[in-house]
């Protein structure tokens, strides 16, 4: 087992927030990794379940070693300082035992951007004392805390006027690899969750940081169950934007309603809805791991896209294009649906620069794809289907 924080910077992960004790059995345990969950956030140190975490191949971000931090409503932003001082870190860091499933420690969530420079010298101060870690710190969606907030309020909590803004400050003053947001599109608006997504992975680019994105598995209403096609909407638009690590809200209990278990640890039906979309970026994971993402647009039925090779592109669908390369030149398209109510798919049709070879990489599957008599590619997927286009 790859114990090694570094893998940050080169595989891709799926994780879940909270394994509560009454889930921490071994037959719990494997029930994750059948799943295709990684990565747990929100645990504590406990030693038997980071065992069989260590024997089931998941790492655990443990929430208990250094003082920690919630923005709230904004109404503590530029308080931190005084509140968690440097001896607290020194004193958590000091207290500390490792453990191999251990990959990270959790530094706080969804703090203002006041609080960055102060976070930044604490991660500074992390990174020095315990450099085998990765330091994890979750940051606002555009909204702020709550979907229902005003533009007021979200500023106050996000403590500048924008959220390009927000994120250039944490790019700006935390130095760490990556970027991670949390954003529930069913609480707030799939076009909002969209625009998060193109300025996080914009501002990623530009301080070539890694993306991660936290999403919704379950619900905020007691009697909605999150759907597959809503589950396979966020993921595969998290994918469409680049994002190299990907997470979900609640495994067990955490906040909201209908988590993967239910209050007794036992399966709910959004156990098997996603195990299947987690299979379904497993799968796609290994190739498009390798590509950097350089931009997205949403292609409308009947609009003309264009990149690179990849010549004359239209969708008979409303979908998503993510655009990617990677080291060597070579560049690569991935695209999913629009449509997340109803699972409608389509067919993305496109031309290849004269002696360029396609081949699609969706779930379970690669293969060469082969032009018709016109000269044109010709993919179709179904609306619970998202494709990675690569050409040598």
């Amino acid at each position: 087992m790859n114990t090694l924080s570094d893998s940050f910077s080169r595989d891709f992960h799926i994780g879940a927030y909270f394994l509560q004790p009454n889930a921490r059995t071994e037959a719990h345990i494997k029930d994750m990794e059948a799943c295709g969950i990684d990565l747990v956030f929100g645990m504590d140190c406990d030693t038997a379940t980071l065992d069989l975490f260590y024997k089931h191949n998941i790492f655990a971000v443990v929430s208990d070693v250094v003082p920690g931090w919630f923005g709230g409503d904004g109404d503590n932003a530029g308080t931190m300082s005084q509140t968690n001082k440097k001896d607290r870190y020194i004193q958590g860091i000091t207290a500390f035992r490792d453990h191999p499933a251990i990959i990270g420690i959790d530094m706080g969530d969804e703090p203002s951007s006041v609080d960055f420079p102060y976070y930044g010298q604490m991660i500074a101060l992390m990174k020095e004392l315990l450099p085998s870690k990765f330091l994890y710190l979750n940051i606002y969606p555009s909204y702020g805390m709550l979907a229902t907030n005003d533009s007021v309020q979200t500023e106050k909590e996000l403590g500048v006027p924008s959220y390009r803004e927000y994120i250039e400050s944490y790019c700006k003053n935390i130095d760490l690899p990556y970027l991670s947001f949390d954003h529930y599109a069913y609480t707030s608006s799939v076009d909002r969750l969209l625009g998060d997504l193109e300025t996080a992975a914009s501002c990623c680019k530009a301080y070539d940081k890694k993306l991660f994105v936290v999403m919704q598995v379950n619900s905020r209403e007691d009697d909605v169950f999150i759907s597959e096609e809503q589950l396979c909407f966020q993921a595969f638009s998290a994918l469409a934007f680049g994002a190299s690590a990907v997470s979900w809200a609640c495994y067990s209990a955490g906040w909201w309603y209908n988590q993967v278990l239910d209050l007794d640890g036992n399966k709910t039906q959004q156990y098997e809805k996603l195990k299947k979309v987690n299979h379904k970026l497993r799968s796609l994971a290994a190739e498009y791991i390798q590509y950097q993402w350089t931009s997205t647009e949403s292609i409308r039925c009947g609009d003309v896209a264009e990149f690179d090779v990849f010549k004359s592109i239209t969708c008979s669908q409303d979908a998503l294009l993510g655009k990617f390369e990677k080291g060597d030149g070579e560049k690569a398209i991935f695209f999913s649906w629009l449509d997340y109510q109803n699972a409608v798919g389509g067919t993305l049709c496109f031309a290849l620069d004269d002696g360029k070879r396609a081949y699609l990489c969706k779930p379970d599957d690669k293969k060469k794809l082969v032009p018709d008599t016109d000269g044109f590619y010709r993919v179709a997927l179904n609306g619970l289907e998202a494709g990675f286009i690569t050409v040598d």
